[in-house]
This record gives C-alpha cells, structure tokens and sequence, in this order.
C-alpha cells in the first residue's frame, strides 16, 4: 500500500533552530558545507520530507534520484526489520568468494525480470559512479584483448613476455581512449571524471586520461517546434563522431552516453541520434555503453530508459546506481570477464543493499509504477509547458521524460531564487546545469501531488515577477 504522509506545511526559517544547531556539530565532516537540511527519517512518510523542526515539503528531488519508493515505504521497511537482512548487514562477505543464499535470489530475480534485455551478466559494487568506472574497467579489458589477438598475441596478459609484463607494472598504460559527450557527467572516479564534461569545479586540478570528447546535441523544447534545428544538431553531433573515432581508429574502447544528460542540465536527444551513436560504435568495434545510473529503474517510464530509443540491438553495457540500491554494470556476453582477478573487488555486491534493491524492484513490478509514472509524467510535463507559456521571461525550456524532467530560468541566480521560495512554500526541488530547476520525483507520486507542485511553481514565479 501507497504511504500518504503528512500535509505539507513550512513554519520556521529555513533552516530551522534544531537544524542549524545539529548542522553546527557536524563540522568535523568535509561535506558539511552543502547541507541545508536535516532530515527526520522516522517522521518522513510517502512523498512527505519531514525535518527536525517539524516543517513538511513535497519532495520532487529524491535526494538527486536516490529514493524510488518515497520514505518509509512497507515493503523496504518489512525488508529492513527481517532477519535475513539483519544477519547480511551484520555479516558483511567478500561477496565474489563467500555468499549465502540470498545473494543468489536478488541475482536470479534480477537476471529473469529486471536486467535490460539482451544482456548476459551483472557486475555489482557500492555505488553508480564506481559502477561505471567497473564497466569502462571492462570496455578497455576486451578491447585491449582483442588488439592481442588480431597481432597474435597472447589474450592473457600473464602470457607476456616478461619485458611486456615488466612495461605493465612501471605504468606503461595504453593509447586506447573513451569517446564521451560535452555536458556529460558518470562520476567522480578519475575514469569517468575524464570522460565528465559538465561543471568546471568537478574537474579542476584533477589528473585526466588524453580521451576525446564531441558535441552532444541538446534539443531544444518544445520539440516540434525546433524539430529542423535539433535535427540539424544531432546530425552534426553523429558527423563529428564519425571523425573522432576515425581519428582514433582502432583505439577506441567504448563510447559512453547517458540517455540524458542529468547533471549537465537534463539534456535530451532523440531516440535515432542514440541508434546513429550506436551504430557508429560498433562500425568503429568499440564498446556502446549507456550509463542509466540516474536515468534507470522506472523514472522514465519504463525500467531503463534505452529501452525508449528502439535499439536494433542491445547496448553492449549499462550501468546502475541510485535507485538501484547498488551500483554496477550489466554487460552482453563479449564483456563477461571472467579471469580469476581481472575484475574484482573485496565486496562485489553488498548483500543487504542487494535485499533492499530486491524489494524496491518487486515493488515497482507489483505496483505496476513504470506505466504509473509514464502516465503522471505526461501530466507533470503538460502542466510545466503551461507554465511556462504563463511566465514567459522567467520560465523556459520545460521538457522531460517520465519523471525526468526540468525547466530554465535566466540565470543560475533566478534558479537558486526559484528553489529557495519553493522550498519556503513547501516543495523541495533541485537543480541542475547553469539555470535548470531539476524535478526527479518519487516513483509513487500522484496526479494530485504533482498538481500540487506546480500551484506552488506557479506562485513562485508570480512572487518573482511582482
């Protein structure tokens, strides 16, 4: 049963007295600096946020995509409080080496209903940024390989000469690269940070792989009215594709794309630019590789969003996080690496995150909520288009997908007004790019939440242009 949590209602300052004093005790840790609110985890119900001081938002942010169910959801809840899970949070394994039976449940159930089709196996880690680190660890693994054997080389680096061996170990590296997209963000690892193209403050005074990147072809909304320009766009974008990877023939790993852009400022392209991606990745023989870490499980409509883009056949990895529970990769058969060590780490699967993911994606089966959000999510879309066709000047670009979804202000200034009297009025949203007010709703949000949201998104913009 869906949780209703409490009505929404704002009577302290922003943050609040209680807040700011447990803000102030937390300044041991690095990150203190971004909190701007203090959850009350056990009062929190539904799509309900509830602090320490009492005050009760919407929440349209889900913590960047995290939450999926809403808070205290039964289904996580009975999960959390059952022994099962008690014992694997409290008996941690080396899940590669040492399991127990529910280990094998969350990966068969994973493998006969959830995992994108088409692909073959499943590598798990902690989080959706280590996951995409794990799946380009792959894409260079195979490509590498597979360079060996068109020279007749040994596939098996431990069958190197041992003047090889020995370049290997002093650092030798490869010339091989990942071609990625501007705008683009798949994590803070030093991998997908070089192949990460959004804000300047993620990559500053960071080291970065010689890799090349091309132009992504942000469409402009409505769609129909700019369907000649964003064609134009995307054509240019697959053009200069096409000379990258002749530039770096041979060379190339894998291309990596999102099928939109989340942090670099909900940025989408069409479902055929993806397939022409597709296409010119393989002509070229790398790896596609479709990063879903926020745009998966559900929040477009369907449980991976690629599956919206009519592939002729399937990516050759995903990645997954966030919803998730986990992060990691799923891989067609070419990229199972299965050396003993190639692709290995001390946990490979955190048992208790996998029993949690098991309940959330039986609950999203059950509740049947990929077509719940593909139903409210052109509701929400309809209604961010009136809005901004009300608020011309201030409002622009509403577009989305599902529950992916995002409009503009003028400036990053206006943004951050934006968010903070919408906050103050009871909605929590979040932002992305330079100027976009990003919107990644709770999987189980209802018409009327949503209609709720965009009364208080229609005040704000009146209070801004009083």
């Amino acid at each position: 049963m869906r949780p209703v949590g409490p009505p929404r209602q704002v009577h302290t300052p922003l943050p609040g007295p209680r807040a700011r004093a447990l803000m102030a005790r937390g300044r041991f840790d690095m990150q203190h600096v971004y909190r701007s609110m203090v959850v009350d985890d056990a009062a929190s119900l539904g799509t309900s946020l509830v602090d320490v001081d009492g005050n009760v938002f919407l929440d349209m942010s889900a913590s960047f995509a995290l939450g999926a169910l809403g808070y205290n959801h039964p289904a996580l809840l009975q999960m959390a409080r059952s022994e099962m899970f008690a014992h694997a949070a409290a008996n941690p394994t080396s899940t590669p080496f040492l399991t127990t039976d529910t280990w094998f449940d969350f990966v068969e159930a994973v493998e006969e209903r959830f995992a994108p089709p088409g692909l073959a196996r499943m590598y798990c880690v902690d989080a959706g940024g280590e996951g995409v680190e794990s799946a380009l660890k792959a894409a260079f693994i195979v490509h590498g390989e597979r360079r060996r054997a068109a020279t007749g080389r040994p596939t098996n680096p431990l069958e190197l000469p041992p003047e090889e061996q020995a370049r290997i170990m002093d650092n030798a590296g490869t010339d091989a690269v990942i071609v990625s997209f501007s705008g683009a963000f798949h994590g803070r690892g030093l991998g997908p940070m070089t192949a990460t193209h959004s804000k300047l403050i993620h990559k500053a005074d960071l080291p970065a792989f010689p890799w090349p990147q091309v132009p992504y072809p942000a469409s402009r909304w409505p769609l129909d009215a700019h369907a000649v320009e964003n064609a134009a766009e995307e054509a240019r974008s697959l053009e200069l594709l096409e000379q990258v990877l002749d530039a770096h023939r041979g060379r190339v790993a894998a291309v990596i794309v999102e099928p939109v852009q989340s942090e670099g400022g909900d940025r989408h392209a069409s479902a055929a630019f993806y397939r022409g991606v597709q296409a010119r990745a393989h002509a070229a023989g790398a790896a596609f590789i479709l990063d879903e870490v926020q745009t998966g499980v559900a929040i477009s409509g369907k449980m991976w969003c690629h599956e919206h883009f009519d592939l002729p056949e399937p990516p050759d990895l995903v990645t997954f996080g966030k919803k998730m529970q986990l992060g990691g990769f799923f891989a067609r058969e070419p990229w199972d690496i299965t050396q003993f060590g190639r692709m290995y780490q001390t946990r490979n699967g955190d048992r208790a995150r996998g029993l949690l993911a098991l309940a959330t994606l039986r609950e999203v089966e059950r509740s049947h909520l990929c077509e719940h959000v593909a139903g409210v999510g052109v509701h929400f879309l309809s209604g961010l288009e009136e809005l901004v066709a009300r608020h011309p000047g201030l409002l622009d670009q509403a577009r989305g997908r599902g529950f992916l979804l995002a409009f503009d202000l003028p400036s990053p200034a206006l943004r951050d007004e934006f968010n903070r009297r919408a906050l103050a009025h009871g909605v929590f949203a979040s932002y992305t790019g330079a100027r976009s007010v990003r919107l990644r709703p709770h999987l189980i949000t209802t018409h009327a939440e949503v209609d709720e949201a965009l009364a208080v998104f229609d005040l704000v913009a009146s209070e801004m242009k009083a």
